[in-house]
């Protein structure tokens, strides 16, 4: 049975303003979204932080869309936890994440055993699944770990900073 754990990154998307967005290739993978804080803010109100770029470390596999943030109670993995609302959940097990797994291990059995090559024996898995409700969607994916890599005025100043990692890699 899962369970969702509630991670605290240092922001959260706004619940109130659609732009998130996917940016992935076969390496990286980054979430971009209007960030407000964790905690009420002096004023009263969640302080908007900017335009997050969050990256998820050594990702795996991901998916984004359906449900919103109406849809999100008929989520399958809704009442593993993820009902407490906006921010970024840790799974502690999850069958998407075993039948990747799975499939993985069955790879590396087929590739490395046909070479007579020893095998090694199963490890705990480095992966996580984490899931993001969005305001006009949900993020889904397994990595290693998330971390935020800053706050931007807009998204082509997070655009570009992500255009420069992909650089990079």
């Amino acid at each position: 049975m899962s369970h969702a754990e509630h991670i605290r990154i240092g922001c959260m998307p706004s619940p109130s303003v659609p732009a998130e967005t996917l940016v992935q290739d076969g390496w990286l993978t980054f979430l971009l979204f209007f960030a407000v804080s964790e905690e009420i803010g002096s004023s009263g109100y969640l302080d908007d932080l900017g335009v997050a770029v969050v990256e998820c470390i050594d990702c795996q596999s991901a998916k984004m869309g359906y449900p919103n943030d109406e849809g999100f109670p008929e989520h399958p993995l809704y009442s593993a936890g993820i009902s407490e609302g906006m921010g970024v959940y840790r799974l502690s097990s999850s069958a998407w994440l075993a039948d990747v797994e799975s499939q993985m291990k069955r790879s590396r059995d087929r590739i490395w055993g046909s070479r007579g090559m020893e095998v090694s024996a199963e490890t705990k898995s480095s992966l996580f699944h984490f899931i993001v409700p969005l305001k006009e969607a949900t993020f889904e994916w397994f990595a290693r770990d998330i971390q935020v890599r800053g706050y931007h005025r807009g998204f082509d100043e997070a655009f570009s900073y992500v255009r420069s990692r992909f650089h990079e890699h």
